[in-house]
């Protein structure tokens, strides 16, 4: 079983699920190149180059049969591998990234205004320009964006441009969602219920008072749903 983090974390957000849980299945943590201990790498990172890179890396460390849990960014990771040429047996997703209800209409104002002041900075000498792209994160990045390296920043704007939506629908294997009910990242209405009419016979279990991260909200719940589905024949 292999436990992919989101945006932000590392392999030690699932640490207290590796300790709670009690599957006799092997369960494998990595952390993301650029999060965690490991390193960046060459860059310009996308949900699809990390799913291929951890397809090499399954084949060698966890043979033909493995199963998958992806948070946040991670569930955007693990719905790349899951519809590729070497899919897991069964899916967990909580609170995944990469699903935009309102990906066709038209970008906000702010988001606007941001891409029309970012052009106009575009014919600006060095330092300026350096100072004047500068001054735009500070404005209108988000908390994320402004938190992330250099190298990441880039990788993040193709998150939040990114739609899975099709890809959601070609996934063809057992999967359960877990949503968080008060998840301020990633709210329960209408991403989960949208999530799940999209996967092919998805089931969804929400976690009362829980926010973006269940399994650390409700520790002992989540790894009890975590074991079930691990144990479960499929």
């Amino acid at each position: 079983m292999v436990l992919l983090h989101g945006w932000g974390a590392s392999a030690s957000t699932y640490s207290a699920l590796l300790r709670a849980s009690g599957s006799g299945r092997r369960l494998l943590a990595p952390d993301l190149p650029g999060f965690g201990e490991s390193p960046i790498g060459g860059g310009g990172w996308t949900t699809s180059k990390y799913a291929e890179l951890l397809d090499g890396w399954l084949g060698q460390v966890a043979g033909p049969r493995y199963s998958l849990l992806g948070h946040s960014y991670g569930g955007a990771v693990a719905m790349r591998l899951t519809a590729g040429s070497s899919p897991p047996d069964r899916l967990l997703l909580c609170a995944p990234s990469g699903i935009r209800p309102e990906a066709e209409r038209r970008p906000g104002p702010r988001v606007r205004l941001f891409k029309a002041l970012r052009a106009a900075g575009r014919g600006l000498p060095g330092r300026a320009a350096s100072n004047w792209e500068a001054w735009l994160t500070s404005r209108f990045g988000s908390a994320d964006y402004r938190a992330a390296s250099p190298e990441l920043r880039a990788t993040l704007v193709a998150a939040v441009n990114e739609d899975l939506t099709p890809l959601a629908r070609r996934l063809a294997v057992p999967t359960l969602i877990v949503w968080g009910a008060v998840d301020p990242e990633l709210p329960l209405e209408p991403n989960a219920k949208r999530l799940q009419e999209l996967v092919p016979g998805a089931e969804l279990v929400v976690f009362e008072g829980s926010g973006h991260f269940p399994f650390l909200d409700q520790a002992a719940r989540f790894a009890a749903v975590f074991d079930a589905l691990m144990d479960a024949k499929v």
